[in-house]
């Protein structure tokens, strides 16, 4: 992004200090690139596609199931499918996000200004997580619930469902701070996309092979924890562990992706 659309986004007189000065204005620049912009649609057209459009199929190619069977079929499929797509996409679309501004100089600008390093890296943690988790989480969601319940129909509990979405979010948050804590590391896109999307793909080939006990620590079990919640559905695992082990994991992210990017020089 360059400095002149900085610009274009109405500030505020700074008052605060510490961690959070300049937080609530660089809030308003990042939350400005999401909804002012055509990303969120773009976003929303693509989740759309991706995850409503293959749930779509299987519940299309539903002979000889009863409405529990293809209900079951249907919301493991979606949230299986999300659980490998949502990450991937996160990666390739937060993978510039700090290098990005980094290259450009905008990132040397804007501290140059009465904001902390902090608040840098927490606005767009907390503005892309709200734009993603709205358009790759929610906005499907409702279409998807819309089609079971009104369209075939089948059993969708909006309740249970609602638990699997906020699982989703957990899973979208980690993938979020786990990429924007990488790019204050790595200053390429290379190693950020390449880490992240390895991440991803270990979890498809291996956590049917390792042992649980490391599996339960990883997001991996997030897609299986999430469709077990909107199922109503107890999985043979402790689906309690992946969700304190994410919190964890993703309070740790935060911190050294906060820590890196204090000790940077522009």
């Amino acid at each position: 992004m360059s400095a002149t659309n900085i610009d274009r986004v109405e500030l505020i007189p700074v008052e605060s200090t510490g961690w959070n000065i300049g937080l609530r204005n660089l809030c308003r620049k990042e939350f400005s690139l999401w909804w002012t912009t055509e990303l969120w649609w773009i976003q929303t057209v693509i989740w759309l596609v991706l995850l409503n459009g293959v749930t779509t199929i299987v519940m299309l190619d539903s002979a000889g199931m009863s409405a529990d069977s293809l209900a079951h079929e249907s919301v493991m499929t979606f949230f299986l499918v999300g659980a490998t797509a949502i990450p991937i996409g996160i990666v390739l679309t937060l993978q510039g996000s700090i290098i990005g501004e980094r290259e450009l100089g905008t990132a040397a600008w804007v501290l140059s200004k009465p904001v902390s390093r902090t608040s840098f890296v927490l606005s767009k943690l907390l503005a892309h997580f709200t734009g993603l988790f709205v358009t790759a989480v929610i906005i499907p969601s409702a279409v998807f619930l819309a089609t079971a319940r009104l369209l075939l129909p089948i059993p969708v509990d909006f309740r249970d469902f609602a638990v699997g979405m906020a699982v989703t979010g957990l899973a979208l948050l980690f993938y979020v701070t786990l990429t924007l804590s990488l790019s204050c590391f790595f200053e390429e896109r290379g190693p950020v996309a390449g880490t992240g999307i390895t991440l991803i793909l270990m979890g498809q080939f291996f956590k049917g092979i390792l042992p649980l006990p490391l599996v339960l620590v990883t997001p991996w079990l997030l897609g299986d924890v999430a469709a077990s919640f909107a199922l109503d559905e107890v999985p043979d695992f402790n689906r309690i562990v992946p969700l304190i082990a994410m919190g964890i994991e993703i309070l740790v992210l935060g911190v050294m992706a906060a820590w890196r990017f204090d000790g940077e020089e522009f």
